[in-house]
């Protein structure tokens, strides 16, 4: 497969918008918002397009020849980037290539936002809600935070937004925007362990879609099927599930030989 240049990402746009397991992430970089690669099949002719977000999400669109999800395959197991290789997939042909390899096997549900009027919230005068700027941005901690997602604070700061809940000085949970592009924002969220099941990810969920939804552009949702909590986020926030997609990583334990 051939690597696209930067300046050149605007030219696939209609091809991230097509993809058909998830479009705010592959948009988020050829709309130039977020950090990531573009990759195309060799030859003439381009028939597939692999884009890799920053996060290590990866999305195929078009119709991907054996040759070029080989090269995703090696890619994947190689280890020879850093940064993780995780494929997120609707269609049933790339999933079967994938089958009977090195690689875990999974499904994430994919969620709509139907813009409902009003979410069920529990009372937040216990929290302090603050917008995620500069100043409080290094109180942060935990995985699933804004430096999951975007390259530098600069980035996520100029393009993102977020919010977090305190108790006293200390960040309890954080919502912020893990993926942008020109139509969607899809959220993150995490909770630390002290301040789960209170439903502190609700509010501040609740808020970003708030504030998504003034700003004329779609919430975006989605987890692993196994994670409960981010299921019940979700339906109290007003999303319906939409889809279950494929998700496709390496298999850590197995050793190469």
């Amino acid at each position: 497969m051939r690597k696209i240049n930067e300046k050149d990402y605007k030219e696939y746009s209609s091809w991230a918008r097509e993809n058909t397991a998830n479009q705010v992430y592959p948009c988020s970089i050829t709309e130039g918002f977020q950090s990531g690669e573009v990759y195309v099949n060799d030859g003439p002719d381009v028939e597939s397009v692999f884009f890799w977000h920053y996060c290590g999400f990866g999305y195929i669109s078009g119709h991907a020849s054996d040759d070029f999800l080989q090269d995703i395959y090696s890619e994947m197991i190689s280890g020879r980037n850093e940064r993780r290789l995780v494929l997120i997939t609707a269609d049933d042909d790339v999933t079967a290539f994938f089958r009977n390899r090195n690689v875990l096997i999974d499904s994430r549900a994919e969620y709509a936002y139907p813009c409902r009027d009003g979410f069920d919230v529990i009372d937040e005068s216990e929290y302090r809600i603050e917008r995620i700027t500069r100043e409080n941005i290094s109180k942060i901690e935990g995985r699933i935070i804004p430096s999951f997602s975007w390259e530098s604070r600069e980035q996520f700061l100029k393009e993102g937004f977020g919010y977090i809940a305190l108790d006293q000085e200390r960040v309890c949970a954080v919502a912020f925007s893990a993926a942008v592009s020109s139509m969607e924002i899809d959220i993150g969220v995490e909770t630390h362990e002290d301040y789960r099941r209170k439903g502190l990810a609700a509010i501040l969920a609740g808020r970003m879609c708030e504030h998504i939804v003034e700003i004329g552009k779609k919430p975006v949702w989605a987890h692993s099927i196994s994670n409960k909590g981010s299921m019940n986020t979700a339906l109290k926030c007003g999303f319906v599930q939409d889809r279950i997609t494929t998700v496709i990583k390496k298999d850590e334990t197995i050793v190469a030989r």
